[in-house]
C-alpha cells in the first residue's frame, strides 16, 4: 500500500571496498579505475541506448582520492561529462 506524503529518501552509496582494490586497481559495480600503461584508465557502463562501456584518462591523484572515499565514481563523471570522446579504433 502507498503512503502519501511519506518522505523516502535514497540509500547511501556504499564506499569502495577493501576487497576490490590494490595498488593499481579500484573497482565498483558498473565501473573501475585501472593502471594501463603507466595511465589510470577510468571505465564505466555509460547506461545509454546502445551504449557500452566508456572509458577516460583520469589522474593519479583521482585514482587515489577514489579509492580513499574522497571523491565518488560519480563525482569523477560529473567532472568529465563534457570531456571529448577519444575516437572509436578501426579495426
Amino acid at each position: 500500500m502507498v503512503e502519501f506524503g511519506k518522505k523516502i529518501y535514497p540509500k547511501k552509496r556504499d564506499a569502495v571496498s577493501p576487497d576490490t582494490s590494490s595498488e593499481t586497481s579500484v573497482e565498483g559495480a558498473t565501473w573501475s579505475i585501472k593502471l594501463v600503461d603507466a595511465e589510470y584508465v577510468f571505465e564505466y557502463y555509460s547506461g545509454s541506448h546502445g551504449g557500452g562501456v566508456e572509458r577516460l584518462v583520469v589522474t593519479e591523484q583521482e585514482f587515489q582520492d577514489v579509492k580513499s572515499g574522497k571523491i565518488s565514481d560519480n563525482d569523477l563523471l560529473l567532472k568529465y561529462q563534457n570531456a571529448p570522446k577519444p575516437e572509436p579504433e578501426s579495426e
